[in-house]
């Protein structure tokens, strides 16, 4: 075989190699995206179970105890929701998988700020709730679950990011 013919052979496997290595590697980012996604969900759906252990202690159906571990959770969880939606993963990269508009990076900072009021709202709640006082803790929690966009006027802390940034439920 001849050089040309070598180095064309030699070439031609490099690129099948490289070739292989990015398909790889695409399908690995694939795969962290989706576990961004799946994760980003499990944290939303974690909040919605601490606004629901609160809510049962509002409504006289749970212990206080409780409802101040969720609380303590919900202030946690919510610091870190920017953090839960890193670039090209909205529903337009994953129709049917996520609700996240493309929107949260378009307006990156209306986002993050918020998120900075439901957190904020957050320790408010948490606060009342080591307090004991539930008149103080009915009135903190409406602040932050106050979250039927077009039903209510101002929206709370998860109603005013689901308002703006959440896709429709398909």
């Amino acid at each position: 075989m001849t050089s040309r013919a070598r180095l064309g052979v030699l070439g031609a496997a490099l690129g099948l190699a490289l070739m292989g290595i990015s398909a790889v590697c695409i399908q690995a980012q694939a795969q962290d995206v989706n576990a961004v996604i799946t994760q980003r969900q499990d944290a939303m759906k974690a909040q919605g179970k601490s606004l629901t252990a609160i809510r049962n202690f509002v409504e006289d159906k749970g212990d206080l105890a409780t409802a101040q571990a969720a609380g303590a959770q919900l202030v946690q969880s919510l610091q870190g929701v920017p953090n839960l939606f890193p670039q090209k993963t909205s529903l337009a990269e994953f129709p049917g998988k996520t609700r996240a508009k493309p929107d949260i990076w378009a307006q990156w900072d209306k986002f993050v700020a918020a998120d900075q009021t439901a957190a904020a709202q957050a320790q408010a709640l948490s606060a009342a709730l080591q307090g004991g006082d539930k008149a103080a803790i009915t009135a903190a929690l409406g602040n932050l679950a106050r979250d039927v966009p077009g039903n209510t006027p101002t929206p709370g802390g998860c109603g005013a990011c689901h308002a703006v940034f959440r896709g429709p439920q398909t």
